[in-house]
């Protein structure tokens, strides 16, 4: 096979069901972005679904991989780390709190038609 004839969308497998297209596209995204010397070629993009795989038969959550590996800038996936947080005391605390009960009471505003049709585009390039 010469290189460059490969229409790399099709070689790539769909995605499983229990990946996220959010959590997918993210990760690829991040990935594309990284430098030349990691590229994400196609063979990269099977592997990872594999490791997804081989994560969510270890009784992990495949898509909290995805998040980590997104969140940390990492070309790989692992289970996802248990993280523990403490509960915040004092002053920042209740500023955060007011300001979180806030927001839960404000409407909720349908986003304008050329912020729906990117998310509606992105759910397509999954």
């Amino acid at each position: 096979m010469e290189k460059g004839n490969c229409d790399a969308r099709k070689s790539i497998p769909p995605l499983p069901a229990y990946i996220d297209p959010e959590a997918w596209v993210g990760f690829v995204e991040m990935r594309r972005a990284m430098p030349k010397t990691k590229p994400f070629t196609d063979r990269a993009a099977k592997l990872i679904l594999y490791e997804l795989q081989r994560i969510k038969d270890a009784g992990h959550d495949p898509n909290a991989a995805l998040d980590q590996s997104t969140l940390r800038g990492w070309a790989d996936v692992w289970p996802a780390k248990a993280k523990d947080i403490e509960k915040a005391n004092g002053k920042a605390a209740d500023a955060t709190r007011d300001y979180l009960e806030a927001e839960k009471a404000r409407p909720v505003v349908a986003p304008p038609e050329n912020i729906r049709a990117l998310v509606r585009g992105i759910g397509r390039a999954a």
